[in-house]
C-alpha cells in the first residue's frame, strides 16, 4: 500500500499539467463616482492574456453582499497579451451600488476569464478586488 507522501506526490504531478497550462491575468481599473449605481462598467485593463484567446468573460461580485453577481458580460478579443475594455463594454453589467456608499461602502471583486474558441474552454484567469465608497472613488 503506498504511502500518504507517495500518493500526495503522485497527485501534485496530476494536477501540475493543468495550473501549467493557464495562465494569470492581471485586472485593473479605476472607480469613477459616476459608476455609483449606473450600469456602464468602467474602463477595464488586462494584461497576461494568453495566446488562443478569442474571448474575455467579466464578472462583478459585490463581496460584502453574500458574493452577490453584478452581472457582466462577455467581449471578443482580437489577440495580444494585453486588453483595454472601454467604458460601457459589459452589455449585462449591473454597477456597484452599496447603500453606505458615504462611509465604509463595499468591496467589489471583477473576475476575467479567457476563453479558447469554443467559448468553454478556460485558457487564464486573474481577479482584482476594490473598495467603491466615496473616500476611494473619484
Amino acid at each position: 500500500m503506498p504511502s500518504l507522501r507517495t500518493l500526495l506526490a503522485v497527485s501534485a504531478l496530476l494536477v501540475s499539467p493543468l495550473a501549467l497550462a493557464q495562465s494569470s491575468l492581471s485586472v485593473n481599473w479605476e472607480w469613477l463616482k459616476k459608476h455609483r449605481c449606473d450600469n456602464t462598467s468602467p474602463t477595464l485593463e488586462i494584461s497576461g492574456i494568453p495566446e488562443g484567446t478569442a474571448s474575455l468573460a467579466v464578472v462583478l461580485n459585490d463581496l460584502d453582499f453574500q458574493n452577490k453577481d453584478r452581472g457582466g458580460g462577455t467581449v471578443p478579443h482580437a489577440g495580444g497579451a494585453t486588453a483595454s475594455l472601454p467604458e460601457g463594454a459589459l452589455g449585462r453589467y449591473l454597477g456597484p451600488c452599496p447603500n453606505n456608499f458615504g462611509t465604509f461602502g463595499h468591496d467589489y471583486s471583477i473576475t476575467v476569464r479567457a476563453l479558447a474558441a469554443d467559448g468553454q474552454t478556460e485558457l487564464g484567469r486573474g481577479s482584482a478586488t476594490r473598495n467603491f465608497s466615496a473616500s476611494k472613488a473619484k
